[in-house]
């Protein structure tokens, strides 16, 4: 045991003169006011926090995993109850734990994830068929040297199955996320904040990965891009504009008045349109 904390305590020091080293020989640019607004960084941003949103990379609900229930409505043909168990049952619960990845005290990254959850089964003839989801997320994930990114996530809306694989289906209500980046070695920080108003969203998972093929989006954008902590403040970057989903994993972005790019909701790949 004396062995090993005899090793952290050198790996700290020995990074820690690393570090220290780094930052003397590093020559910081000017401090200036970044202007020039990255349109096609910003579409990519603001496409893919959406769907990442939406299928449970943040920690929140994954429209990926369907509409399942544990109970049946018959048994031989014979009605066993007229109307489901789960039509109305609501799961209404909060959280908090953290998850540590690595073993090395200087890589160590800590996930932590918090928040309430509420979830609501619907249904059509009494069969389930789909449900009300209202939640919100915080998720920190963090390595107390090289970075701390913050997200927060609050979703409210409603998803109903199209078809009777319960792989298809819809989606209308508002979307809340945001995210906020700090790369501690580097000195520099970002975040974006957005708004979603969702709007006859089809959703296939047939293929075990969201598709959205249809509906759109229309979103509100707070945003500072990334940038050094010595830069002087400058007032947030505010836009609002339009998702239009396509299929195949693609959205046409429209952020006002007039900067359109499609976007690979997967990768985050932008082409001009």
């Amino acid at each position: 045991m004396k062995i090993n904390i005899t090793r952290a305590i050198l790996c700290l020091a020995a990074f820690m003169l690393f570090y220290s080293s780094c930052k003397k020989n590093t020559v910081k640019p000017a401090a200036t006011a970044a202007t020039t607004v990255d349109y096609a960084t910003l579409s990519s941003q603001t496409a893919t926090m959406f769907y990442k949103s939406i299928t449970g990379q943040y920690g929140g609900a994954d429209v990926s995993k369907g509409i399942k229930s544990p109970f049946s409505a018959k048994v031989t043909g014979r009605a066993l109850f007229s109307t489901s168990p789960l039509c109305g049952f609501v799961i209404d619960t909060s959280y908090n734990y953290s998850i540590t990845i690595g073993t090395n005290i200087l890589s160590d990254t800590v996930k932590t994830y918090s928040g309430t959850f509420r979830f609501q089964y619907t249904c059509t003839g009494g069969n389930v068929n789909g449900y009300i989801l209202n939640d919100t997320v915080n998720y920190l994930e963090q390595n107390q040297f090289l970075f701390s990114n913050n997200t927060n996530l609050n979703q409210n809306y409603t998803v109903k199955a199209l078809d009777q694989t319960f792989k298809l289906v819809s989606m209308d209500g508002t979307l809340n996320s945001g995210a906020n980046f700090q790369q501690i070695f580097n000195e520099a920080s970002g975040y974006l904040f957005g708004t979603y108003v969702l709007t006859g969203l089809k959703v296939d998972f047939t293929s075990g990965v969201a598709d959205v093929t249809e509906g759109t989006s229309t979103f509100h954008i707070v945003y500072r891009p990334m940038r050094s902590f010595d830069v002087p403040q400058v007032p947030n970057q505010i836009y609002d504009g339009t998702i239009q989903f396509l299929g195949n994993h693609k959205a046409k972005l429209t952020i006002n008045p007039g900067h359109v790019y499609l976007v690979d909701l997967l990768t985050g790949v932008v082409t001009p349109d």
